[in-house]
């Protein structure tokens, strides 16, 4: 309970959010879900159907329900669907998807629809099925009849819909009303989020290894579209309903290893997945090139070996990411551990439920029939966006928090504690900077407080911490206005360069004045004044007679203002000497 609190009091933020965002989803799903669902009495389920398989031997396979399979492309398959006299409507349309075949409807021996007669190749897919129903085939029925074109079942066949011309549009998303919705939405916000990623990949680690990570969940989201037949109700281009789950499963082959190399400690297996993803990516750009290209290629080739290829990535994806390797694990590496194990099953139970469902009919026990009809995928997509999204923010939160302990560090190893200026360490290497871009047209102005030490003596170490305080105040205040910088070199002694080289007078007056105005505004009963020498680089340099490509460092600009601050200090010494005599 204690580690709990102390995780929340450390990312109390990111997890407010989080939620914030959590009940926003689980609010749009229920307005979905009640005010955008498809009524119930717009549209009927046939579950009442006959099929009947012939075989090329001349044998026939008969069935009772949608729960069917084939064996061969020379099977010929007729589906009988009974519709009662009470359902009579006008515009009505039986509506269901198939994969790849050519499919007449009849009634009697009166064509009704017809499609797949000129099969495209790219049509290797869904086929979204209207029939227009007469009116007076209620009380008769339809009689559909299909030739495959390929010699499996794809995917189960679901029951029949029979509802109106008009609503057939939705008939894709019946039941998946708000899946639909967060799906797309899904879809639509990693697609940026790649191209995101992408953009600063280039300069920043965990930018690729969030597009893999986007690119893993745009990948499974859009075969899962395909595969539901809901991408019908994003375009009317049949040719990427068809293939799209096709892309969708042939990218993640690819993003899922490549994800995972980002993730493990483990060297084999990083190279492992590294070498197999950019393997099986560049399969899955040349495969795209070749289906787009009049070749005559389709997906369906070789797609039982995908398939097993793909339950193997994904079991090792999974397996190095439960096991990274790291000796002390992150919050992001517990979440990954407890959430890939619903991920890694439910990814499994999805493709077994594919490569069943060309098997399962209603002659198998009851349960193997349930588990091919659930969608695993589904909940699949729920589950890996909230693991991996709540994983990787997490990862971003501590390598942020991680930068902004570094930069605090940084600044802190430059910066003076007591003046708050940069101290030598920071002025060195910005004279560095100087000589290395060999600059010119600058000025150095070099400044010592005087009577330190006597301040210190007589009025005690705070009355000189003060003074100090009062001095680099004045200094940053003046700097600032001017383009340069300025620090703190040593106990008593400051420095500033100043560009262009002309504005130098100007800001050492104003040092001056503004120390004046602090000293008169704190009222402080110790001395305060500044000894400062000035010198430029362009005067240095007529001085030297310098050529054109001859150079001054910026060391010897600074020595030669620190003897005029030597003699300005001498100056004032002479001053108060006098003025102690007089007294």
């Amino acid at each position: 309970m204690r580690g709990i609190r102390s995780l929340y009091n450390e990312n109390k933020t990111f997890v407010l959010l989080f939620f914030s965002v959590l009940a926003g989803i689980l609010i749009l799903r229920l307005f979905l879900s009640v005010w955008g669902k498809i009524p119930a009495d717009e549209y009927r389920i046939l579950n009442k159907i006959c099929v009947e398989v012939r075989h090329e031997d001349g044998t026939v396979d008969c069935f009772d329900s949608h729960l069917f399979n084939f064996s061969s492309e020379k099977d010929r398959i007729t589906i009988r669907i009974p519709l009662e006299k009470s359902w009579k409507k006008e515009h009505q349309s039986i509506n269901f998807f198939f994969y790849n075949s050519e499919i007449k409807a009849y009634y009697k021996d009166e064509l009704l629809a017809s499609y797949g007669t000129n099969l495209k190749r790219h049509m290797i897919g869904h086929i979204r099925v209207a029939i227009p129903v007469p009116e007076e085939a209620f009380g008769e029925e339809i009689r559909v009849e299909i030739t495959p074109k390929i010699h499996f079942m794809e995917n189960n066949f679901d029951e029949p819909v029979l509802m109106s011309e008009r609503d057939a549009l939705f008939f894709s998303i019946i039941g998946l009303e708000t899946s639909y919705a967060i799906f797309v939405m899904t879809l639509i916000a990693t697609f940026i989020a790649m191209v995101a990623f992408a953009v600063f990949s280039l300069r920043h680690h965990y930018a690729r290894e969030g597009f893999w990570l986007t690119t893993m969940i745009f990948a499974i989201t859009f075969w899962h579209l395909g595969n539901s037949g809901m991408m019908y109700m994003l375009t009317d281009c049949e040719d990427l309903n068809a293939v799209s789950e096709y892309i969708g499963m042939y990218l993640l082959l690819s993003a899922a290893p490549l994800y995972a190399s980002h993730e493990t400690e483990r060297p084999r297996v990083r190279r492992f997945l590294k070498i197999s993803g950019g393997i099986l990516f560049s399969f899955f750009v040349l495969t795209l090139f070749l289906y787009f290209l009049p070749t005559g290629y389709t997906y369906v080739w070789h797609l039982r070996i995908a398939q097993g290829v793909q339950i193997v990535m994904l079991l090792s994806t999974v397996l190095s990411l439960m096991f990274p390797g790291r000796m002390v694990k992150s919050n992001s590496d517990r979440i990954l551990g407890f959430g890939l194990i619903f991920v890694a099953l439910l990814g499994i139970m999805e493709q077994v439920r594919l490569i069943l469902s060309a098997r399962v009919s209603e002659k198998w026990p009851r349960f193997m029939q349930l588990f091919v009809k659930i969608h695993y995928s589904k909940v699949l997509i729920l589950v890996m966006i909230f693991v991996f999204i709540t994983a990787f923010s997490f990862k971003l939160i501590m390598v942020m928090q991680k930068a902004m302990e570094d930069e605090h560090l940084r600044v802190l190893a430059f910066t003076d504690n007591l003046s708050g200026m940069g101290n030598r360490q920071f002025l060195q290497r910005k004279i560095d900077l100087l000589d290395s871009q060999r600059a010119t047209g600058y000025a150095v102005i070099f400044m010592d407080i005087n009577d330190l030490k006597y301040t210190n003596d007589h009025f005690g170490h705070d009355c000189g911490d003060k003074l100090i305080k009062m001095v680099s105040t004045a200094i940053k205040g003046a700097v600032d206005n001017a383009n340069g910088f300025c620090g703190r070199s040593g106990g008593d002694e400051f420095l500033a360069v100043i560009f262009p080289e002309h504005l130098v007078v100007n800001v050492a007056k104003q040092i001056r004045e503004d120390l004046e105005s602090i000293k008169e505004r704190e009222k402080v009963p110790f001395p305060v004044s500044l000894s400062i020498g000035v010198a430029g680089y362009s005067e240095l340099a007529a001085e030297e007679h310098l050529a054109e490509k001859e150079f001054i460092s910026a060391d010897y600009v600074i020595r030669k203002a620190d003897k005029r601050m030597y003699k300005d200090k001498c100056k004032y010494r002479e001053q108060r000497d006098k003025a102690a005599i007089k007294a």
